[in-house]
């Protein structure tokens, strides 16, 4: 790789990290962890039966703009490390500029493409065209501030603290943003009502990006090192096994997630409590709210993860992140094979349901709703390891490679993992919508007149006379499906399921627990092998710090080091530490300079002009 350095300081990390440095930082993961639920846990729901795309046809959609935002990924990685720091470093300048761009593109990517048309290859289009503009904003505050993440500080008790911090604020985020916008917007609310969550929720995330911007700050400051994208450049972190370990970890914990909370909701509202949701819908016996079971334990699986960290942050310290890791993932297993055994809502005419006088829907037959949320409790206590762990570990696997490779490119670093950990994502979000969609799922659809009287065996007179909203039932392939229709003032009428057949709900069920097991074993057999400990990293860094870089004495400490981190000692790279050292000295050089000059132009800047 080429590289070519410009200004840098270069001072040592101080290690101690206020308190509200800590703050200020974390504050930019309420945007990280609380968009990726809202999108995790609406969008789904959002484009099948709002916007009215069928659930087969996500699996592309998905697919196509999850590929696009891996693909910019590196080359974001590349530019922030290009940045020459300055008064917002090199990370947080783009965070900067960018947070507006993050409130633009939330509102866009929730905005209901069925007021605009009816066609379903356009609704496609603006899905894909729309999410592609908000991923690549995305992609310019999120990179720049994981990589930040490992500039706040190099001591690994210190960065843990610090990583746990900015987890607490994720999670926190992602309870609010799993409980409260399902409040605020809802198919059967409408789809204006996605328009005011998405603008509400978008603007605190600019706030959140700005004030992480704004008000933290790096200890390890990085020279800018401007690299010219090349494939084999890109990969060239997967040579590290420590690296592949972890994101071997990562990219599992990824593709677990995104399969639970992308049908979380699909899970509750057409199979654990397929009968309220109906009898809701229909007002059947007076039926007019029923308890938001789903968003109260997503809520739990929330909260359980910020009540894990203090719990596996003991582990770590006691074991290691190795063993932090697999208990979570092993909790997760069990807690999802007992969840194979949750029963669906029985149907109104057994007695599956009871409505009180208030309207509101009590399940009888069916898991009560305290046993869903001790599973959303537990649930979150398992996947609270296999999340903490990755987050936790990215710095000190930067460390490691500052030593095996000879340079500190974080960027890099984050911009592969971000590329490869999206991919993982991906695939989580477009396995289930193929399964679940060629069961039979059923989405929104909006027809004109001509097709609904048709549909209904009306005539035109029966349709003018009809209330502007209903419901009926239709046979498909044998499994009968309720629907509510509602006649707009266009004459567009749109058509909401509020049941579905029953293979699509057994395979929304077993796509929801399954996928999710088999992946998490894989997970336990890569951290099995992860051999990056508080011990290991503590020499890791020493060694980086070392001042005879190139020495017989350095090389075979560095080959050891290496080797027990399981790396091939005979395949480890050559490095030209004394050509490093002197590009670091014409850095520190040009830093010294640059520094002179611009302290003298912020001095004559301030001086008044002769008008004043």
């Amino acid at each position: 790789m080429s590289t070519r350095a410009k200004k840098s300081k270069l001072p040592l990390a101080k290690g101690k990290v206020s308190l509200g440095n800590k703050l200020a930082f974390a504050c930019g993961d309420i945007f990280g962890g609380g968009s990726f639920n809202i999108i995790n846990f609406l969008f789904t729901p959002f484009l099948t039966l709002v916007v009215g795309i069928p659930m087969i046809y996500l699996t592309p959609i998905l697919l196509l703009t999850k590929i696009w935002d891996g693909i910019i990924d590196p080359f974001i990685g590349n530019i922030t490390d290009a940045k020459t720091p300055g008064r917002f470093g090199k990370r947080r300048f783009f965070m900067l500029i960018c947070a507006p761009l993050v409130l633009v593109g939330f509102v866009l990517l929730f905005f209901p493409w069925s007021l605009v048309t009816t066609q379903i290859w356009a609704k496609c289009f603006l899905v894909v065209f729309v999410y592609m503009l908000y991923a690549t904003a995305q992609s310019f505050v999120l990179i720049p501030y994981y990589s930040h993440a490992s500039e706040m500080t190099d001591d690994f008790n210190e960065r843990n603290n610090t990583n746990a911090v900015r987890l607490a604020f994720s999670i926190m985020s992602s309870l609010i943003c799993v409980a409260v916008p399902g409040m605020v917007a809802s198919p059967e609310k409408g789809p204006t009502s996605y328009i005011i969550m998405a603008s509400a929720f978008g603007f605190i995330f600019m706030v959140s990006v700005l004030i992480a911007a704004l008000f933290s700050r790096e200890q390890v400051v990085t020279p800018a090192v401007k690299t010219k994208f090349d494939l084999k450049d890109f990969v060239r972190p997967l040579k590290m096994r420590t690296y592949r370990q972890y994101l071997g970890m990562q990219m599992c914990a990824s593709f677990g997630m995104a399969v639970m909370s992308s049908f979380f909701f699909t899970l509750c509202d057409f199979f654990l409590r397929r009968t309220s949701y109906w009898a809701v819908s229909t007002g059947w016996g007076g039926a007019t709210g029923r308890f938001p079971i789903a968003t109260i334990a997503a809520a739990m699986m929330f909260l359980a993860q910020i009540i894990a960290l203090p719990i596996y942050l003991k582990i770590i310290k006691v074991k290691s992140k190795r063993f932090a890791y697999i208990t979570g993932a092993v909790v997760w297993i069990v807690v999802a094979l007992f969840m194979l055994f949750l029963p669906e809502e029985g149907t109104a005419a057994n007695g599956g349901i009871s409505v009180g006088s208030s309207g509101s829907v009590t399940t009888v037959i069916g898991a009560p709703d305290w046993l869903l949320i001790l599973f959303g409790l537990f649930l979150g206590l398992g996947i609270g390891g296999t999340v903490f762990v990755p987050h936790s570990s990215f710095g000190d696997v930067c460390d490691v490679g500052e030593l095996y490779f000879g340079e500190r490119t974080e960027g890099s670093f984050s911009g592969l993992t971000n590329f490869l950990n999206t991919t993982a994502q991906a695939i989580g979000l477009a396995i289930p919508p193929l399964i679940i969609g060629l069961t039979g799922y059923v989405e929104t659809e909006y027809v004109t007149s001509e097709v609904f009287i048709t549909k209904m065996g009306w005539t035109a007179e029966q349709f003018a006379n009809c209330e502007t909203t209903g419901i009926f039932s239709e046979m498909l392939k044998g499994f009968s499906v309720d629907y509510k229709y509602t006649v707009a003032d266009t004459g567009i009428v749109q058509l909401m399921p509020i049941s579905q057949p029953e293979p699509a709900q057994q395979a929304i069920k077993l796509t929801f627990i399954l996928l999710p097991i088999i992946i998490l074993i894989l997970a336990i057999i890569i951290a099995a092998n992860y051999k990056l400990t508080s011990q290991l990293q503590a020499k890791v860094v020493a060694l980086n710090g070392s001042t005879d870089k190139g020495s017989d004495k350095f090389e075979e400490q560095r080959a050891e080091l290496l080797t027990q981190l399981g790396e091939t000692a005979s395949k480890l790279p050559q490095v030209d530490w004394a050509t490093l050292a002197e590009n670091k000295a014409e850095e520190q050089a040009t830093a010294t300079a640059t520094d002179e000059q611009v302290e003298t132009s912020d001095a004559s800047e301030t001086q008044p002009s002769e008008n004043e």
